[in-house]
């Protein structure tokens, strides 16, 4: 089978998996899917929280390198302890570093092949969009920071899915054009599918299906927000006045009230809030 043809195929197999549910997506690892129930229910059960976030030492050094930080540790002392830990950065944060984690999951959800480089591409685009994501919410007080990190974490994950699944036809690495175009063509739908079956917001649904500008349809601010933090991490270089007065006529920009000024500090801003948040691979 040439490459074209494998490409159709799988087009054809991903659309009829897609429209009658069937498709075989990631699952959110056990021990998320318990901490997230255990969040959302009414109070804040820190031996519970601690107890769960345990099981997976890997979310649990998360939380802990969180905690332990600058940002959060101020004038308190570093701790190995999470019941001391997850307080100190509050549920939200907990949420973050979950979700975070079930991405990671992914990495090693199979042994990576041919995918590998541009899987790891995604990774790190990922934590820089969500790092901007936090700044753009921050600044534009219109959506919580935690949830439109988040939503950047995610934002990708389409993206992820289908390069992963790329791997079991190789032929499709002979031809980058190709392998980009279902990529392309096909990773906002996935997307969509994987945070619904996460049970994840509806507006981080929305936003990652509508993650590509579109001057037309009126959106949700969450999605303003995705585009916002993608059209600044598309950048090439530092954008000068001339640049940043036309990103803040653009009508995400408008959407979320950030002027020329406000874009500028959230570009200048974007590495230090990634490093200050602990999005590090």
């Amino acid at each position: 089978m040439n490459v074209n043809a494998e490409a159709f195929a799988i087009v054809q197999n991903l659309a009829a998996e897609l429209s009658a549910g069937q498709v075989e997506l990631p699952s959110l690892p056990r021990a998320v899917v318990r901490l997230r129930n255990e969040l959302a229910k009414p109070g804040f059960d820190v031996p519970r929280l601690a107890k769960l976030a345990g099981t997976e030492p890997a979310l649990a050094g998360s939380i802990l390198t969180m905690a332990n930080s600058v940002v959060f540790r101020r004038s308190g002392k570093e701790t190995l302890d999470l019941k001391v830990a997850i307080p100190r950065i509050g549920a939200s944060k907990v949420q973050v570093l979950a979700v975070r984690f079930a991405m990671q999951q992914l990495k090693s959800h199979k042994d990576l092949g041919r995918s590998k480089k541009l899987l790891e591409k995604e990774w790190a685009i990922g934590l820089r969009v969500a790092a901007t994501c936090h700044l753009v919410a921050e600044r534009s007080r219109q959506a919580k920071p935690d949830e439109a990190l988040i939503v950047g974490l995610i934002h990708n994950i389409g993206r992820i899915y289908l390069y992963s699944r790329a791997d079991d036809h190789p032929t499709l690495f002979d031809s980058p054009v190709v392998l980009q175009e279902l990529v392309d063509s096909w990773h906002t739908n996935v997307a969509q599918a994987i945070v619904e079956s996460w049970g994840l917001p509806a507006e981080a649904a929305e936003a990652v299906a509508h993650q590509a500008e579109d001057e037309g349809q009126p959106c949700g601010v969450m999605t303003y927000v995705l585009r916002a933090a993608l059209a600044l991490n598309a950048l090439d270089a530092e954008p000068d006045a001339a640049a940043l007065e036309e990103l803040a006529q653009r009508r995400t920009f408008r959407a979320v009230g950030l002027g020329p000024e406000e874009i500028g500090a959230i570009w200048a801003g974007r590495e230090a809030t990634r490093l200050s948040l602990g999005l590090t691979d």
